[in-house]
């Protein structure tokens, strides 16, 4: 979850009441010059250094010259009077003149006793400071002549701080709303927030010191509100509001960075939304004019390099992070790690921003070793996500955050290594993860969406029907506490859907795939066109139907599922880094047509898309073996329909190439090692060369010993194994052969 900022407010009604009086006693007359009464400062300016002293020195030599209480007294006042208006300095200055020549103790005016006191208060910057001279005020209106200019500016300086208090009481009431959004998660006190913060920003004159703040609070208010409801025009506003921030914010102000900063995490969210490539170059753009502007030991020059994105703890490496999923140019990512790492580097130890930038770099890490399959990426991202969650005591508003992304982290090195202990381990924090947040909270269905997939990640390894049991349940509470129009709803049916097609794979029963493709369908026509996520829910409602497709042979099933997923790859543009997984995806589907009707057409699309999909991919991407592997299956299709020898030639070439590019620890070793026995065997059954089939028995074997006795494929391997190694075959035009 994202922690925007909230511009702070200190003494701003005392700052601007301190200037607005001294204007007040020195400009209430037009034509008053300070320089007419410059020898007057000049005689008593040293006096008032110390204002309770009883004497002062003469720095013209080494003499003292002692001064009385009653002389200080008079000097005081004499500053005070230097300060007025021309004719009222006259006037006064003539009564201490007549009452020095006539041996009166001269008594200060009451009325200028309580301007004095008030000007004192406001310069002390006390906490009560402005409540007392408020009274003051009141006093000191009371007793300025009627009629006169002192008395009109003192009323209206008096209505002008009377004012900016009521709007100080409004920005605070909507701060403290906003932080205990940010502690309880309860989203009705964003929507409060925004109400009141729309009030101080109306009410706040254009020019206010703290106009460019206050705008950007409201931004960021918005922007809490988008990413817990998903209203488009939340996100419109608080990109408007924070660049109105920024416009009114002069270069080399204290403040610039961290409005950029802002701003760079509306545009960030929009993106997330629909995926335009503008929004995250401009994330990335006023980022790194806000890191540019931080000097070398700034305070938040660390969160600011963490950031170029989506927050204080978030924006630099997370926009760099986001546009790598996008267009998946591994400079991005490197980018990203590299800003992050910097943050985390400058942040002292002890500090309350280190155990954010390590989640942070923690995810870079995980989004590269995604990208390239990295052993070392991905233990670099579980040791500073458990840093981060090690740092962050119990109670904190981020604990669950944090370990959900543990929890991430861990399922994601599961996957790769297929070692039970990561996916245990990814369950435990995740569970912690819900139970730490209460009902409620803005976070609870993500962390309880995210516990359902790891359930889901276990069943499909061990294949217990108690893990896709519990996503199921999960993931309906997830949908349950999810209003509609939220942003994530779609996702969270999506992923409902998905959990009940893999119980339907397990079970067979027809009714959990009508479930699968009904909340799918759900979650696709609750998506708007141009979404950035609409391409990734058609392919998985082509996958549903697709699956229904399988089990009961139905022609409108496949039908639908090559139309969505057509759909999905028009609405992927050229560069995306999805592209080529939707293109894959597409392949599989003409596959499947293919071996129900046998046309020749939708064998050659697969082929064409598949080859399309691998030629998108570098050789480093850790999908990369994935797709050559479905390349070889669509090759092997196509031979065993017209007995090109070519086809069975260019299926043993890729799936050797999807071969060398997995690493032996990878989960997914020992299927694209079965598969490339097969195609062995499929030319020995069509060559009847004795290297072949050997080649295939060597192959399945070592799919066997590399699948853990607790895989639930174990045993389709073992059977594989055996009906290639122990049966005798006789191949027409060949010798037999002992297999």
């Amino acid at each position: 979850m994202s922690e925007h900022d909230i511009l702070p407010w200190e003494g701003l009604v005392v700052n601007m009441a301190a200037a607005e009086v001294k204007e007040t006693v020195t400009q209430s007359m037009p034509g008053y010059h300070e320089d007419e009464d410059a020898e007057l400062h000049m005689a008593i300016g040293m006096s008032l250094e110390k204002p309770g002293a009883e004497t002062t020195e003469d720095t013209m030599g080494d003499n003292t010259v002692h001064i009385d209480e009653e002389e200080q007294a008079e000097l005081d006042q004499a500053l005070f009077l230097s300060n007025l208006p021309p004719d009222m300095c006259d006037e006064q200055l003539a009564k201490l003149h007549w009452g020095r020549v006539n041996g009166a103790n001269s008594a200060q005016d009451p009325f200028l006793d309580l301007i004095y006191s008030a000007i004192q208060l406001l310069e002390c910057g006390e906490p009560d400071a402005v409540s007392n001279i408020r009274g003051l005020m009141h006093q000191a209106v009371g007793l300025a002549p009627d009629g006169s200019d002192l008395k009109t500016a003192l009323v209206e300086n008096l209505s002008d701080i009377e004012s900016e208090r009521k709007i100080e009481e409004l920005h605070s009431t909507a701060v403290q709303l906003m932080e205990h959004f940010q502690q309880s998660g309860e989203w009705t006190a964003t929507n409060n927030a925004v109400q009141l913060m729309e009030e101080v920003v109306k009410l706040t004159p254009d020019g206010h010191t703290e106009k460019a703040g206050r705008l950007s609070n409201l931004g960021n208010a918005f922007l809490h509100q988008f990413e817990h409801l998903g209203k488009l025009r939340d996100i419109e506003n608080a990109i408007l509001v924070n660049q109105q921030a920024v416009d009114l914010t002069p270069d080399g102000h204290a403040d610039k960075a961290g409005l950029l900063s802002n701003l760079g995490s509306a545009f960030q969210s929009r993106f997330e939304c629909l995926g335009e490539l503008g929004d995250i170059e401009n994330a990335i753009l006023v980022n790194q004019q806000a890191v540019d502007l931080a000097p070398d030991g700034h305070a938040d020059k660390a969160t600011l390099l963490s950031n170029l994105g989506t927050s204080w703890l978030n924006n630099l490496g997370s926009a760099f992070i986001n546009q790598f999923e996008r267009l998946g140019k591994l400079g991005d990512i490197e980018n990203a790690i590299f800003v992050t790492q910097q943050a985390v580097d400058l942040t002292p130890d002890g500090h309350a921003d280190k155990a954010g930038l390590l989640s942070n770099l923690g995810s870079a890490f995980q989004s590269r070793f995604e990208c390239l399959g990295e052993l070392g990426d991905i233990e670099n991202a579980i040791l500073v996500k458990q840093q981060a969650v090690d740092l962050t005591p119990a109670g904190h508003a981020h604990k669950a955050t944090r370990l959900n992304n543990l929890g991430n982290a861990f399922s994601c090195r599961f996957k790769h290594l297929g070692d039970l202990r990561d996916m245990d381990n990814a369950i435990l924090v995740k569970q912690q993860a819900v139970d730490l947040t209460p009902d409620g909270h803005a976070d609870k269905a993500a962390w309880l969406n995210n516990l359902g997939n790891a359930f889901q990640s276990r069943f499909e390894w061990l294949g217990e029907l108690g893990d896709i049991e519990n996503a199921i349940l999960v993931n309906q509470q997830a949908v349950d506490l999810t209003p509609d129009g939220h942003a994530h709803k779609a996702a969270w049916l999506n992923n409902l859907g998905n959990a009940f097609s893999y119980r339907f794979n397990h079970l067979g029963k027809l009714k959990d795939m009508e479930n699968a493709i009904l909340i799918i369908q759900q979650a696709v026509n609750l998506t708007p066109n141009g979404h950035a996520h609409k391409a990734a829910l058609l392919t998985d409602l082509g996958s549903a139907f697709q699956n229904r497709f399988k089990r009961l042979g139905e022609l409108g099933d496949i039908e639908n599922a090559i139309l969505v997923k057509q759909q999905a790859v028009y609405l992927t543009p050229d560069g995306h880094a999805n592209k080529a997984g939707q293109l894959n995806s597409l392949s599989s589907a003409f596959q499947s047509r293919f071996e129900h009707l046998g046309d020749l057409r939708d064998i050659e699309n697969a082929i064409l898309v598949n080859q399309q999909a691998v030629d998108l991919t570098p050789d480093s991407h850790a999908h990369k073996a994935a797709w050559l592997n479905n390349l070889g299956n669509a090759f092997s299709r196509r031979f065993k329909h017209l007995g090109d020898l070519r086809d069975i030639e260019n299926a043993i070439l890729v799936n050797q190439q999807a071969v060398d590019l997995n690493l032996d620890c990878h989960a997914g070793k020992a299927e694209l090692l079965s598969n490339l026995g097969s195609t062995f065997q499929s030319r020995y059954q069509h060559l009847g060369e004795l290297g072949d089939i050997e080649n295939a028995i060597l192959l399945k074997q070592q799919a066997v010993d590399l699948t853990p006795d607790d895989h639930a494929g174990k045993a389709a391997w073992l059977n594989n194994c055996q009906k290639q190694g122990l049966r005798t075959v006789y191949h027409p035009g060949h010798t037999k052969v002992r297999q």
